[in-house]
């Protein structure tokens, strides 16, 4: 297959670490002899860092301000007309419409790859996806589940492929060793369980356990902005007085991030609901790196934790739940660490970006309803 560029769009990446710049590290890491160029059409203020460095990865910075909307319009026409494949990083309904509106004098529809992270299954968000049916029919619709998939399918999407989530993995997972703290990584959010963390420090604090822990405390991506709920749960988890406890308001840098997972229990209390089907991008870094992981029952994690004997999972999502999970990961813990080393072997070849580039580049070997998970 000849080299070509990949447009990449992704308004929200704005720095060097965090869940954008890794979805394009994992990429560009297996693009050479795909891909000689990938331009990543990203916000003002972005500061890529490290990334900047990777041969054949250009940054595009175009979006910012009250007419993003507008930009991306003009983004994707340009990118319809270009003839080069091009991926819409976090692709929502909204960008299907987008997309049609572009795309119908442009033609140029057939080379866009859409990638769902997660469901938009409201009435309004589906009747937005099904009203632009050229997008549905001609564009290629990528899902990292199969439940995302199924979702695109079932609401008329013709070329689907669910390739599992790209990830970068270390050459060998942290060895198995003795506990070190318990981990929770990632921005401080509700629905990833900020609350039910703070109710487990203050338990482990009246019962005098000095186990460590370590908790990311940042904000949303972009703004690093948080609402009341959040603050005030962070604020009872300082308050805590757990003797082992470290907060820190820092997104740390990739050779950090990844040092934290050695030795650590990783919490990943979140809510079953929103995310059932949505990849758990800490669940999988834990993994891969060798750490056990504590898990919601109905989320994707939980099956992983599951399947691979790695962790546990909490049979509710509440404090009750939260503090048998970790007490019964620390008491198996030779057990579940076993777990995450056996899971870390699997997954390195099941999530390689490789899949995602072939698929990307259009190979999906005669089959746009291939499964590669």
């Amino acid at each position: 297959m000849a080299e070509t560029r990949l447009q990449i769009i992704e308004p929200n990446l704005v720095g060097a670490s965090g869940h954008y710049s890794e979805f394009v590290r994992a990429v560009r890491s297996r693009a050479d002899g795909t891909f000689s160029t990938i331009e990543v059409m990203c916000s003002r203020e972005a500061r890529p860092g490290s990334l900047e460095s990777m041969p054949g990865l250009r940054f595009d910075r175009r979006f910012g301000g009250h007419a993003s909307r507008l930009t991306e319009w003009t983004t994707l026409r340009e990118c319809c007309r270009s003839g080069d494949p091009f991926l819409v990083l976090t692709a929502k309904a909204n960008d299907a419409l987008l997309l049609a509106a572009a795309g119908a004098p442009a033609g140029g529809l057939e080379h866009a790859r859409l990638f769902f992270h997660w469901r938009e299954d409201s009435l309004a968000k589906v009747a937005i996806a099904q009203a632009c049916r050229a997008v549905r029919k001609r564009a290629l619709a990528i899902a990292p589940t199969h439940a995302t998939a199924t979702f695109l399918r079932a609401t008329g999407w013709a070329r689907v492929c669910d390739v599992p989530y790209p990830a970068i993995a270390p050459e060998a997972p942290f060895p198995a060793g003795p506990l070190r703290h318990l981990l929770v990584a990632g921005a401080a959010r509700m629905n990833k369980g900020i609350d039910l963390v703070a109710d487990l420090a203050a338990r482990l604090a009246r019962r005098g356990d000095g186990v460590g822990l370590l908790v990311q405390t940042t904000g949303k991506r972009r703004t690093g902005g948080r609402g009341d709920r959040e603050s005030a749960a962070i604020a009872a988890i300082g308050q805590s007085r757990i003797r082992g406890l470290r907060l820190d308001p820092r997104a740390p840098d990739r050779a950090e991030y990844a040092e934290r997972f050695r030795g650590a229990l990783v919490l990943t209390p979140y809510d079953p609901v929103k995310f059932a089907d949505n990849v758990s991008g800490i669940a999988l870094d834990a993994l891969l790196h060798g750490a056990p992981v504590v898990a919601t029952a109905g989320s994707w994690q939980a099956h992983l934790v599951e399947r691979f004997g790695a962790g546990t999972v909490m049979r509710r999502w509440d404090g009750d739940s939260l503090e048998a999970a970790v007490d019964e990961a620390r008491d198996r813990w030779g057990e579940v660490s076993a777990g995450a080393q056996r899971a870390a072997t699997t997954l390195r070849e099941e999530h390689d970006p490789a899949h995602l580039v072939r698929v990307l580049a259009g190979d999906t070997d005669g089959s746009l309803s291939q499964q590669y998970i």
